[in-house]
C-alpha cells in the first residue's frame, strides 16, 4: 500500500472511530466491551516474600533489583518493619502466579 493510500486507511479508521464515539455519547450506541479477569490482589506479609524470595533460589540482592527496591527496604519488609506498597504487592503477585497473568498478557 502506498504512503497516502495508509494515510487515507488510518484517516478512515479514525473518522469511525470518532463517529462511533460520538454516537455512544449521544446514547445513539453502545459500545463493544471486553472484561478481562484480572487475578484479585493480595496482600504479602514478611513471611510471604521471603518464602516467595526462596522459592526462586534469589538471594536478597538479587530479588530487591528484581523489584526495583533497595536491599534494605526488602530487609525491612522480611522482617515485618514496613509493607510493600499496593503497587509491589502487584509485582510481587506476578512471581507468586505467573500462570495467571502470562495468560493475560497474551491476549
Amino acid at each position: 500500500m502506498s504512503d497516502s493510500g495508509s494515510r487515507a486507511a488510518l484517516a478512515q479508521r479514525l473518522k469511525k472511530g470518532l463517529l462511533e464515539g460520538i454516537g455512544h455519547a449521544r446514547g445513539e450506541r453502545t459500545l463493544q466491551t471486553h472484561l478481562v479477569s484480572v487475578p484479585e490482589g493480595r496482600d504479602y506479609s514478611g513471611e510471604d516474600v521471603v518464602a516467595l524470595r526462596q522459592r526462586y533460589g534469589l538471594s536478597q540482592a538479587s530479588f530487591a533489583r528484581y523489584l526495583m527496591v533497595s536491599v534494605k527496604t526488602l530487609q525491612s519488609w522480611e522482617q515485618g518493619a514496613r509493607k510493600p506498597s499496593r503497587a509491589t504487592m502487584r509485582l510481587l503477585q506476578v512471581f507468586d502466579q505467573p500462570d495467571e497473568f502470562a495468560a493475560l498478557l497474551k491476549r
